[in-house]
C-alpha cells in the first residue's frame, strides 16, 4: 500500500509541475476575462435596480422582500466575479 501512495504522489507532483505553462491557453484566458467583465456587470445592474426599488412607493415588507432578492443576487454574482478574477490572476499572464 505503501508502494501506491508513494507512486501516485511522484505521478501527481509530477503532472503539476508540467501543467502550469499549459493549464489555461491565451484564448480561454480572454474567455475568462470577458466572463468577468459580464459577470461584473449583472452585478452592478442588480445593485442599481435595488436603489431604483427603494425610490418605488410601495409597501415596507414588499420593498424588503425585494431589496432581499436584489442584493443576494447582486452579492452572489460579485463573489463569482471575485473567484473568477483570482483564477485569471493565478494562471493568465498577460
Amino acid at each position: 500500500m505503501k508502494h501506491i501512495i508513494i507512486i501516485l504522489f511522484f505521478v501527481l507532483v509530477n503532472n503539476t509541475a508540467f501543467a502550469e505553462d499549459s493549464l489555461m491557453s491565451k484564448k480561454e484566458c480572454e474567455e475568462t476575462k470577458s466572463g468577468i467583465r459580464d459577470v461584473l456587470g449583472i452585478a452592478d445592474y442588480l445593485f442599481k435596480e435595488n436603489e431604483k426599488n427603494n425610490s418605488l412607493k410601495q409597501s415596507e415588507e414588499k420593498r424588503k422582500l425585494k431589496e432581499e432578492e436584489l442584493l443576494g443576487g447582486a452579492i452572489a454574482f460579485s463573489q463569482i466575479a471575485a473567484n473568477y478574477s483570482i483564477v485569471y490572476d493565478v494562471w493568465c499572464k498577460d
